[in-house]
C-alpha cells in the first residue's frame, strides 16, 4: 500500500541511531561539554560523510538532547544559549514542523544562518552552542543581495559562539559562493580547538556494496561494469524519459514517495517556460513557496520535476532522474564529462576570491556539476532510474545494462 504524502517524508527526530552512530554521538557530547567549562577556548566539531549517512539524524538527537538539558537544573546543557542553523529553506521547514512537536523547542530556535549572524552582531549577542546542518551550503564570499557582507559565514558563526558543531560533505559542494575545500574548512578552524567526527556507512540507500560501488563511480563520471548483482536495489536505465516517467508514477501509486529528478542544464521550452522537456516528457521544475510542506511531501510534485535546491537532505523510495545535456559523453575515455557551455544555471559559476586560475576555475565548474548529480542520483531508497539527454551516453548507459542482462 501506497504511503500517504502527509506521513511519508520520515522526521530525522524518529530515526534510531545505530551502534556507530551513538558511539559518535557520545564521543560528540564529550567533546562538547569540555568546551562549554569556563577554561576552554572556542571549538568547532566538524561531522564530515556523505549523503545518506545519517548526519542530520545526528544532528537532530543531538541538539534535542541540548534543548531538553536547557530546563533541567541537573543537566550539563542546563541555562545553555543555543541555536540551529542551515542554509537551506526547504530543510529549515522541516526542522521547524519537527521542533513545533516538543514543549522545550521552539520555532525561533531555527534560522539561516544571515539572520542568526546579522541579529547577533547587532545585539551584540553570544552563544554557548550553535548546531549547523549542511555546512557545505555556507556562503564563504560576501553576498549583498541577501545582507551578508562579510567573508565567511563559518567565520561569523565561530565568533559568536563558544561551541560550533557543524556538517560538511565536500561532495555536496555545488556553487562558487558556496565554495568549500578540505584546505579552505581547516584554514577557517585552525585558530580554535577542532576535531572531525566522521560517518562512513550507507543508511539511506537499501543497496549492497556492489551497487553503491557502481554509484560511486558513476557520481564521478567514471563508468563501469553493470552490477553483476543489485539485490533489492532497483537501478535501470530507460531509453525515454516519458516511460521513466510512468515508472515512477507506478511506483509512487504502490510505495509512494517517488519522484522525477534533473541536473541543471535543460534549457527552457521553446514558448519561455521553465519546462524540462526531453523527448515526448515534458514537466515544469519545481517550485519555491511559503506553504509549511517540503516539495517532496507535497502530492502535487509528482507531475512536476526537482532540483538539488528541492530535494537535498531529504530521503525518496524512486528517484527518477534526467541528466542534462551538460553531461555528455567521453567515448575515447569510457566516462562522462561536464560542457560548461551547456549549464543553464549559471548562478553557479559566480566569481569567487578561492577560485583564481584557470584550471582551478575549470576544475570547479565540473565538480559542482559532479556533485549535483551525486546529490540527486543518491536520494532514491529502494531505486534510481536513469535517463540521459546526451544521446551518446545514454546509448553507452543502456548498452552497459543490456551487457549484464545478456550475460545472465
Amino acid at each position: 500500500m501506497a504511503q500517504t504524502e502527509s506521513n511519508n517524508l520520515k522526521p530525522f527526530d524518529l530515526e534510531a541511531l545505530s551502534a556507530d552512530q551513538q558511539a559518535t554521538f557520545t564521543a560528540l557530547q564529550d567533546y562538547i561539554l569540555e568546551g562549554l567549562l569556563p577554561t576552554a577556548s572556542k571549538r568547532v566539531a566538524v561531522i564530515e560523510g556523505q549523503a545518506g549517512t545519517g548526519k542530520s539524524v545526528l544532528l537532530t538527537k543531538l541538539f534535542k538532547t541540548v534543548k531538553a538539558g536547557q530546563q533541567d537544573a541537573a543537566s550539563p546543557y542546563y541555562g545553555l544559549r543555543t541555536a540551529f542553523t542551515v542554509n537551506h529553506p526547504e530543510l529549515l521547514k522541516v526542522y521547524q514542523e519537527m521542533g513545533a512537536r516538543y514543549p522545550f523547542i521552539h520555532k525561533k530556535d531555527y534560522q539561516r544562518p544571515t539572520s542568526l549572524i546579522n541579529a547577533a552582531h547587532r545585539q551584540g549577542q553570544s552563544y554557548d552552542l550553535i548546531v549547523v546542518d549542511e555546512g557545505h551550503l555556507l556562503l564563504s564570499k560576501p553576498e549583498p543581495y541577501i545582507r551578508f557582507y562579510q567573508q565567511n559565514q563559518l567565520t561569523e558563526l565561530m565568533k559568536i559562539a563558544k561551541v560550533v558543531v557543524v556538517v560538511f560533505d565536500f561532495e555536496q559542494v555545488m556553487q562558487s559562493k558556496m565554495y568549500w575545500s578540505k584546505e579552505l574548512l581547516a584554514k577557517t578552524i585552525a585558530a580554535s580547538d577542532h576535531r572531525v567526527f566522521p560517518l562512513d556507512f550507507q543508511y539511506r540507500m537499501q543497496a549492497n556494496a556492489g551497487v553503491q560501488d557502481w554509484l560511486n563511480h558513476f557520481v564521478t563520471g567514471a563508468l563501469r561494469p553493470w552490477p553483476r548483482d543489485l539485490g533489492d536495489y532497483d537501478l535501470k536505465v530507460f531509453d525515454r524519459a516519458a516511460d521513466l516517467f510512468a515508472s515512477i508514477r507506478e511506483k509512487n501509486r504502490t510505495v509512494g514517495l517517488s519522484r522525477m529528478l534533473a541536473t541543471t542544464g535543460f534549457p527552457r521550452r521553446a514558448d519561455g517556460a521553465h519546462h524540462v522537456v526531453l523527448d515526448d516528457f515534458d514537466l515544469p521544475w519545481d517550485n519555491f513557496d511559503s506553504q509549511v510542506a517540503t516539495w517532496p511531501n507535497r502530492p502535487e510534485s509528482i507531475n512536476q520535476v526537482g532540483s538539488i535546491y528541492t530535494v537535498q537532505g531529504f530521503d525518496l523510495n524512486y528517484a527518477g532522474l534526467l541528466l542534462s545535456p551538460a553531461y555528455e559523453y567521453d567515448a575515447e575515455n569510457d566516462r562522462i564529462v561536464i560542457n560548461p557551455d551547456l549549464v543553464t544555471h549559471r548562478e553557479i559559476y559566480k566569481k569567487s576570491p578561492h577560485l583564481q586560475s584557470p584550471a582551478a576555475i575549470a576544475a570547479a565548474q565540473s565538480d559542482f556539476m559532479f556533485n549535483a548529480l551525486n546529490i540527486l542520483a543518491k536520494r532514491g531508497r529502494l531505486g534510481l532510474y536513469l535517463k540521459a539527454a546526451n544521446p551518446a551516453l545514454n546509448r553507452r548507459l543502456l548498452a552497459l545494462q543490456k551487457e549484464k542482462q545478456v550475460s545472465d
